[in-house]
């Protein structure tokens, strides 16, 4: 036995194990589960310290001399100061700082694709080839936007512009719902290709 056919027994009978969780709470969905986490987590942190800590350390740091990457180093080591009663408040300098750092990086990067170009997307011509489509998404944001308008009551125009608006937002959660489905059920046929083919070798 090869130490190929040893994963892939080792893989397919983890599969089982995960799946068995459909029929019943079970050990062995929890082996697997607890066997699945604790993989992933070993394999992302040496997969940062190869990555991120060792290049930094011995590339900017040591022969670069970047001296201020000591800076986010000693900020991280902070972190760790919440399991020190005595001085747990530290913890926080690093958690405000890293949220701070993450805001503004999420905004400078995000703030163009999903404000300004949805913006323009409400104001394209209604005319011409495509109209139609500008037209629905136009009347869809406009509407969405005002069943969000809590200061104005939901009664007459106000009231019929929101109910669309529900409609639209009901109409587009239900289309990423449905992708999320289709992206498990491609995942699952994945799995039973393994399980099929390489395990099994039914499938060619």
């Amino acid at each position: 036995m090869t130490l190929e056919t040893v994963g892939i027994w080792c893989a397919a009978l983890l599969t089982l194990m995960l799946y068995s969780y459909v029929f019943v709470d079970n050990v062995f969905f929890k082996f697997a589960e607890h066997a699945y986490i604790g993989t992933a987590a070993a394999y992302g942190m040496v997969l940062q310290i190869d990555n991120q800590i060792r290049p930094t350390i011995n590339v900017k740091l040591l022969q670069n001399g970047q001296w201020i990457l000591l800076i986010p180093m000693f900020l991280g080591f902070m972190i760790y100061a919440r399991y020190f009663k005595s001085i747990n408040y530290l913890a926080r300098y690093t958690v405000a700082f890293m949220v701070g750092v993450g805001a503004g990086v999420v905004i400078s990067r995000d703030f163009k694709s999903l404000f300004i170009n949805q913006l323009a997307d409400t104001m394209r011509p209604l005319t011409g080839p495509g109209g139609l489509e500008n037209l629905i998404v136009l009347v869809g944001v406009a509407t969405t936007l005002t069943y969000f308008f809590f200061t104005l009551e939901h009664k007459g125009a106000i009231g019929y512009s929101a109910r669309i608006g529900r409609f639209t937002m009901m109409v587009a959660l239900g289309a990423a719902f449905g992708n999320t489905v289709m992206a498990r059920v491609s995942l699952f046929l994945g799995r039973v290709q393994f399980l099929m083919g390489d395990w099994l070798g039914i499938l060619p």
